[in-house]
């Protein structure tokens, strides 16, 4: 049975898709949410850190990503609230992407995953097979890839 869903979102077109889809199961199902960023320490996405730079966010460039990064993902939980979604709560976090999703997915004990088939993966993620097959591969819930 699933209780709570967690959702991935780096600002991509699939992440974005992800969360549309991810809120409407969730309010369909009448269970939690999770939206999480996760600012990798020597890089954030693009979408993220173009917002930041338009922002006046106080702090580090870091800080001000993870800022940004926390502004955008209560912007979708608003809007998954206004669609039906009973709790909707927003996790900014700093580490190794795929690793860091399938730690907070236990750590708030999510039952799925939800995660942009394509994200704003650069050269790394051909090679190394990307953040959502590493998701696929660890995770111990469920994993719904959305393209």
């Amino acid at each position: 049975m699933v209780s709570r869903i967690l959702i991935a979102i780096d600002g991509s077109a699939h992440s974005m898709k992800a969360a549309n889809l991810g809120s409407q199961i969730a309010a369909a199902m009448s269970v939690d949410l999770v939206l999480l960023h996760v600012v990798r320490q020597e890089k954030a996405s693009n979408a993220i850190h173009e917002f930041a730079k338009t922002e006046q966010f106080p702090g580090s460039e870091i800080e001000k990503i993870m800022q940004s990064a926390q502004a955008i993902l209560e912007g979708i939980a608003d809007k998954a609230r206004s669609a039906g979604v009973k709790s909707a709560q927003v996790e900014v976090e700093k580490g190794p992407v795929a690793r860091t999703i399938i730690a907070t997915a236990e750590r708030t004990d999510s039952d799925m995953i939800v995660i942009g088939s394509r994200g704003m993966g650069d050269l790394e993620g051909l090679l190394r097979g990307g953040v959502s097959h590493r998701v696929e591969t660890l995770a111990k819930c469920p994993v719904l890839v959305v393209k």
